[in-house]
């Protein structure tokens, strides 16, 4: 879109303004000088016919038919030609009427111009008859009207208006008809002229008075907010440097503006500056926080899975913030003994990321060296409350859980009550304790139990069970209990009760930020395996065989289960070198789990060799480890004790 400056929308609203004064005074001026000329020329013609009604009285009209060479009638035409210039009319006539044939009879007819007098003198001369239809004016006068008559008739000369008077003697029938014609050309050269001068001056001064405001406004406000602009401009462009001072001094609305624009640019100086400076320390403030973000995930993974001989455990956390309190830890001891620690610092962000830091270490350190639970947290709070100036503490539960026996030692120093997860999930109360860096000599108690295969025992801090959800309510004991109720144990159950409970939490607040640090850790005790020893031979197909039809019967199921059974077979005789093998078919729930055990070369099925083979030998193996991870719902491998342990997952 063209721009237009303020200077060209005030010549524009001038024109229009100009253009719309001259058409109204135009109108005006046509309509008031027309009724003007109109009534002047109706007193004239009034006038005029008063004079020449009172010559007609002094005359026989029938005598004056034949008196055409009579000097007394060339008299009277003087005399009637001196009053049609007299009285600005262009023609005066009279003539009768014959109210039976209406036929016009002319006994004068005089032109002001000496050229239209001789043409009159030839075509309406003393007696001339006219024989053309009669105008409504002149019939209403033969009808009786007494009244003078206005009509506009067009001739070959111009349009003209006719002023039509009847002469009769008192009431009697209509004698002549005296006729003058007024031509329209010269009203309207009047017309003309009186418009123009009742323009011109119009014209004139609001010409004068834009050329006025023009002046006064490039003076006191054009030029002013031209010079705004152009600071304006580069202001926008560098706004960390104060423009130039403006020099508008006028006590108006411009001075007003142009120091309150000086005042808004000194403003905005300190706060682009204060802006900068901010961002600055906010962009280092961030480059510190993610550096502790790192650090702290190398201490506090977001998400931990541990598993071996009979035990299962997966932990996860998430800061409400970049670094958080909330922290776990889990490791063998021993090679055989789970150690596992949930614990919850008081506060968000750094302050409590470095607490956390401290009191996880130290924990750590005190079960390493074989420490009991409740020696670790009585240990590790003695020396909190001797390096805690700023006077936080941690909640903390601590585990040792022996998978051969199941037996589970445990600690609370003021954490949330675990859950016992079996047949019927439950709250265990264990005495709650003092929170870590409160007290010294707290004397935290320990207690025990024992996980049944299948069982396992869940630790969480109180960022779950206060989530907040939309109607402002907190997910509470209630909930978490519920979404585990009926939970089903596996060999992932460790991994799948965590995810079950953080889904129910996260489809409670549906979607709103956390407002507290979670922690979940869960670990189970698993029911051991039986294992059976088979030939390295594909014969040994036939005992697998009766081990998967006994879990599924004889189904569409069962041979998809052992079309994979028999690749992995194969592949273990033909390229593996083993000279042990175990299987092994256990039915879960909805779940079947098929291991196999060699002692041969290590191999991981779920990640092959990408060795190309001939189109003949597809048939050797390679291509049948594709149909194994297609068709099984998970793989898992691992190298254990020199032997390769292969467990596939069909979910039914």
């Amino acid at each position: 879109m063209k721009k237009r400056s303020i200077r060209q929308w005030i010549t524009l609203c001038f024109s229009v303004i100009l253009g719309l004064s001259v058409a109204v005074t135009a109108a005006w001026n046509y309509y008031h000088t027309y009724s003007r000329s109109v009534e002047e020329s109706r007193k004239a013609a009034e006038c005029c016919a008063s004079l020449v009604r009172y010559s007609l009285d002094s005359w026989d009209i029938d005598a004056l038919m034949h008196a055409s060479d009579d000097e007394q009638y060339r008299q009277e035409r003087s005399t009637l030609r001196a009053l049609s210039r007299s009285f600005d009319f262009e023609y005066l006539y009279i003539y009768t009427v014959d109210p039976e044939t209406e036929v016009r009879h002319f006994l004068f007819c005089v032109a002001s111009d000496d050229d239209k007098e001789n043409v009159v003198l030839r075509e309406r001369y003393l007696g001339a008859v006219a024989d053309e239809p009669l105008d409504k004016w002149e019939k209403a006068l033969l009808a009786g009207e007494r009244e003078m008559q206005m009509g506009k008739v067009s001739t070959q000369y111009g349009d003209d208006i006719t002023w039509l008077v009847p002469y009769t003697e008192g009431d009697g029938p209509l004698l002549a008809v005296i006729g003058m014609d007024h031509s329209i050309a010269v009203e309207n050269a009047k017309i003309l002229k009186d418009f123009l001068f009742a323009l011109i001056p119009v014209v004139l001064s609001l010409t004068m008075g834009l050329l006025v405001l023009l002046i006064l406004l490039r003076r006191r406000i054009l030029r002013p907010i031209h010079a705004l602009s152009e600071s304006m401009s580069r202001f926008a462009r560098d706004s960390s440097v104060k423009p130039e001072p403006i020099g508008i001094r006028t006590q108006d609305e411009i001075g007003e503006i142009a120091a309150s624009y000086e005042k808004m640019t000194s403003d905005i100086v300190v706060y682009v500056n204060n802006i900068e400076a901010l961002t600055k320390e906010r962009v280092e403030a961030n480059v510190q926080l993610d550096v502790a973000r790192r650090i702290q995930y190398g201490l506090v993974p977001e998400k931990t899975k541990l598993s071996g001989d009979g035990f299962s455990l997966y932990a996860v956390t998430q800061p409400a913030k970049a670094v958080g309190g909330d922290f776990y830890d889990c490791f063998l001891r021993d090679g055989n003994t789970v150690c596992a620690v949930l614990g919850d610092v008081s506060g968000k962000g750094v302050s409590a990321a470095i607490f956390m830091a401290m009191a996880k270490t130290m924990i750590h350190e005190k079960l390493l060296l074989g420490l009991s639970p409740s020696e670790t947290l009585n240990q590790v709070n003695d020396a909190l409350c001797d390096q805690n100036p700023e006077g936080l503490f941690a909640t903390a539960f601590a585990v040792v859980f022996d998978p051969r026996s199941g037996k589970v030692q445990y600690a609370n120093a003021g954490h949330t009550p675990p859950i016992l997860i079996g047949e019927e999930s439950r709250f265990l109360r264990p005495d709650c304790g003092f929170a870590l860096g409160l007290f010294e000599d707290a004397g935290i108690l320990e207690d025990s139990l024992e996980l049944r295969p299948g069982e396992g025992l869940l630790l969480y801090t109180d960022g779950v069970t206060e989530a907040v959800g939309p109607q402002r309510s907190l997910f509470g004991e209630a909930r978490l209990l519920e979404a585990l109720k009926h939970f089903r144990t596996s060999a992932d159950a460790a991994e799948e009760s965590v995810r079950t409970l953080k889904e129910a939490v996260d489809r409670f607040t549906a979607g709103n930020e956390p407002f507290d640090d979670t922690a979940i850790l869960a670990l189970f005790r698993l029911a051991e395996r039986v294992w059976k020893n088979v030939p390295v031979d594909l014969s040994s197909f036939s005992e697998m065989k009766k081990a998967v039809f006994a879990a599924l019967g004889e189904t569409a199921q069962a041979r998809k289960v052992l079309l994979v059974c028999d690749e992995m077979l194969a592949n273990i005789v033909n390229y593996s070198g083993a000279t042990d093998l175990a299987f092994c078919c256990e039915k879960d729930g909805d779940m079947l789990r098929i291991g196999f055990s060699d002692n041969g070369r290590p191999f991981d099925p779920t990640n092959p060799p990408d060795d190309e083979k001939e189109f003949d030998l597809l048939d050797g193996g390679g291509m049948g480890l594709g149909i194994v991870l297609a068709t099984a719902d998970s793989v898992e491998y691992e190298r254990k004790d020199d032997r390769n342990v292969s467990i596939l997952c069909f979910d039914l």
